[in-house]
């Protein structure tokens, strides 16, 4: 979803090779039970844009919208954000073509949803709802989040952290699309800080970044199996670039509710 974070659309091919490596030798992956989907850019015009001479730190698409704010939630900024900032949600939520897409296929999918991993940078953090309100969502959801941000967190080796997403240092946010699927679909869902110390991460840093989400993502896979209600038959689909991997089963999925332009 942000276009400078280039590192989190390399950390998702590097899973896809990776995948496709353990596949050619015979070792057990989650494609030996899922249907695996990569997408891998969403953000297409924002990274074209980050391209461009002197727009390396390019994060909103085209339009100038933060498309990881323009999500329909319920909690939002108590004052209007103004156009310049990095944070723009748009004019109203799902104003965006990108965010249109991605919420078209998901209603789709609505009926066979089970969880997500989206994939940003780069501070080393696993993060779970809610990010717009640091009230706990009950049902005993919220210690269900802990032990799956803990256990994704360990499976990357080290140097990850699993927190809500209304901690310090990115909450509140409003309009994110972590907190809009889970309220949405009820499912597991997590948003992955690649860890590093630039956008500009450096070439040799891609392999071991990349090895980390690949084993994030293959603990996020276990999880999903375990998390309540979800079982049987699951689709990733990873969108690069800030992307996200979209977990799906059989089952009852809720649906998009975008205002019309």
């Amino acid at each position: 979803l942000h276009a400078r974070e280039w590192i989190a659309g390399s950390s998702n091919l590097f899973t896809l090779s990776s995948i496709l490596d353990d596949i050619a030798n015979k070792k057990p992956t989650a494609a030996d039970t899922f249907n695996l989907y990569f997408v891998p850019i969403v953000n297409i015009d924002g990274y074209d844009i980050s391209w461009t001479k002197g727009k390396r730190l390019q994060r909103k698409n085209a339009k100038g919208v933060d498309l990881n704010r323009n999500w329909p939630t319920p909690f939002k900024n108590a004052e209007a954000v103004p156009l310049w900032s990095e944070l723009y949600p748009g004019k109203n939520p799902g104003s965006e073509p990108e965010t249109r897409g991605i919420g078209a296929w998901l209603h789709a999918k609505n009926s066979e949803l089970a969880g997500w991993v989206d994939v940003h940078s780069v501070k080393g953090l696993i993060l779970y709802p809610y990010g717009d309100t640091t009230q706990p969502i009950g049902n005993g959801d919220d210690a269900k989040f802990e032990r799956l941000g803990r256990n994704v967190a360990a499976a990357t080796g080290g140097g990850y952290t699993g927190q809500t997403a209304a901690s310090p240092p990115f909450g509140p946010a409003f309009g994110a699309f972590d907190d809009y699927l889970y309220r949405t679909y009820k499912k597991p869902v997590l948003t992955i800080e690649v860890a590093g110390n630039h956008f500009v991460a450096h070439v040799s840093t891609i392999r071991t970044r990349g090895t980390e989400i690949f084993k994030a993502l293959t603990q996020f896979a276990k999880e999903v199996l375990i998390f309540e209600g979800n079982g049987g038959e699951i689709v990733f689909s990873k969108e690069g670039n800030g992307g996200e991997i979209v977990v799906s089963k059989e089952g009852n999925g809720g649906g998009i509710a975008f205002p019309k332009d």
